[in-house]
């Protein structure tokens, strides 16, 4: 009964616990994989007909696209598929949540090796497992790849950082395997795994048992991972993945986007950067650099992503500033976490946070099973499949611009058969220089609210089509793409070039007369 309470224990469930139904809740509500996913679908399938050996090319959207994409999530999906009564579907909808649920816990354990403080670390798995910018793109369908790749960043980051402060063989051996896992996973963390190994080493390892441990561990990495990158380096060289790199755009305005506040998310995370704040504040006084360094590299090497990788960083320091002013509050000692956290006033600020990081989690989830096909768009697609001859060329108008978040251009290819010219994805390994020219003119095809632009449109980028599909909003929905969507599907109706072949509330489909 005089057992003090383990508040370290109670702040970590407390993020398990959230963290989990924020995952969880999106991905059990609709029923089938959020967003994206339909690319990593199809490869998944190629890779299972082609009796898992790396196929060429794959199938999808008939674009010639390279399978140069890191296959370790395509292998154990595909695997999985095999081994258990559980579809593919199944497993883009489900595996990558309870992937990214693994990972909070990962998070905590790295935490508490960088800040050397249970505490600090179980307030900073709080910020980290309910931000959103820790789960949103990794639960949905494309997840497969990313959860994947930030678990085994973040094992690897959290193993390394043990072998450069205390070496053993077992700790070496994992941070290589760890290290594979997150090459093989996705090219993003695949980068930051490598930044996050050098700047371990840098602030951790300056020494004769560092080098020679860093030594092994790259060549450990590069040898477990050599059976793929030799297959994609000799079958297509390094160009596909200097195409994908230039997807990440490195001009000044889009280092300055990451200073803007422009968006919701951005708005919402206000007060997590106020408390990394005080958080590197007290960094400074320590004269420690370790974090704000891996946040400006971050941010200098991946400007497209970054943010994502520098949540991990930042988090720790919002788990040191809360700490800092909970201690504040309390006016107890800094090294008594019972005397700081049994005050009322801190509970109260620990309380208000909680609902506030949930109440902010939750509105992304209810962003993300809006972000999906829905059943009616499902029947759309299987009327498509069953009466459209397979290989015909569809243009898809939807009224989303950002493609990659346009599930309906991810999964119609996919589930089809059918070639989308308005689809983007998978196009940043063959694109290169063009990707974003070409994504300006999808862009500027979803504002087309007549068939003249659409034909003009057509014309102008030699794209020769025999399907136009027309996605209809909901009535509360009102903007300017809604409304060239309603006008398009007018046009489109009263047009002699089309005839109407499927009509529902949420869609149309006109075939375009010969």
């Amino acid at each position: 009964m005089n057992r003090k309470l383990d508040w370290p224990a109670l702040l970590f469930f407390t993020a398990l616990l959230f963290g989990a139904v924020v995952r969880f809740w999106p991905v059990v509500t609709n029923g089938f994989p959020l967003n994206d996913g339909g690319m990593f679908y199809t490869m998944i399938q190629n890779l299972q007909a082609n009796r898992y050996l790396l196929p060429q090319f794959t199938t999808y959207n008939f674009a010639d696209i390279p399978f140069a994409y890191p296959p370790f999530g395509f292998y154990f999906a595909a695997s999985l598929s095999d081994l258990l009564p559980v579809s593919v579907l199944g497993i883009l909808l489900y595996l990558p949540a309870v992937l990214n649920t693994l990972s909070i816990y990962i998070f905590y354990k790295l935490a508490e090796q960088v800040l050397n403080s249970r505490i600090f670390a179980s307030l900073a798995v709080i910020v980290y497992a309910l931000s959103p910018r820790a789960f949103v793109w990794q639960v949905m369908g494309g997840g497969i790849t990313r959860a994947f790749g930030i678990l085994f960043l973040l094992l690897m980051l959290w193993q390394a950082v043990q072998l450069f402060k205390n070496y053993s063989h077992a700790k070496l051996l994992l941070t290589i395997l760890f290290g594979a896992g997150a090459i093989l996973s996705h090219p993003q963390t695949a980068l930051h795994a490598t930044l996050g190994g050098v700047l371990i080493f840098a602030f951790y390892g300056r020494n004769k048992r560092g080098v020679a441990s860093a030594v092994v561990t790259g060549a450990g990495v590069a040898l477990l991972t050599s059976p793929w990158w030799l297959t994609v380096l000799t079958r297509y060289g390094i160009q596909p993945f200097i195409s994908a790199g230039q997807t990440s755009e490195r001009t000044l305005a889009s280092y300055l986007a990451i200073l803007r506040l422009d968006g919701m998310g951005d708005y919402l995370f206000i007060p997590i950067m106020v408390l990394a704040m005080l958080g590197i504040w007290a960094m400074f006084t320590r004269r420690e650099f370790f974090l704000i360094t891996w946040i400006v590299l971050a941010y200098l090497i991946d400007p497209r992503g970054g943010d994502g990788i520098a949540l991990l960083p930042i988090s720790m320091l919002a788990g040191i500033g809360l700490y800092k002013l909970s201690a504040w509050i309390s006016r107890s000692d800094e090294e008594q976490a019972e005397g700081v956290f049994m005050k009322r006033g801190v509970q109260i600020l620990l309380s208000g946070l909680l609902f506030y990081f949930v109440l902010g989690a939750m509105i992304f989830d209810f962003q993300l099973v809006n972000t999906s096909l829905k059943p009616d768009d499902l029947v759309m697609i299987e009327w498509v499949q069953k009466n459209v001859d397979d290989g015909k060329t569809f243009l898809l108008a939807t009224g989303r611009e950002f493609s990659m978040s346009d599930p309906m251009q991810e999964w119609f290819p996919a589930l089809t058969d059918q070639y989308s010219a308005t689809t983007m994805q998978g196009l940043e390994w063959t694109r290169g220089e063009q990707f974003f020219p070409w994504y300006d003119q999808l862009i500027a095809f979803q504002h087309c609210a007549d068939v003249q632009c659409v034909n003009a449109w057509s014309a102008r980028n030699g794209v020769d089509y025999d399907y136009l599909v027309v996605m209809i909003p909901p009535e509360n929905i009102k903007n300017d793409l809604t409304l060239s969507l309603r006008s398009l599907a007018v046009s489109a109706r009263s047009s002699d070039i089309y005839s109407l072949v499927y009509e529902a509330e949420n869609g149309l489909v006109f075939k375009l007369k010969q």
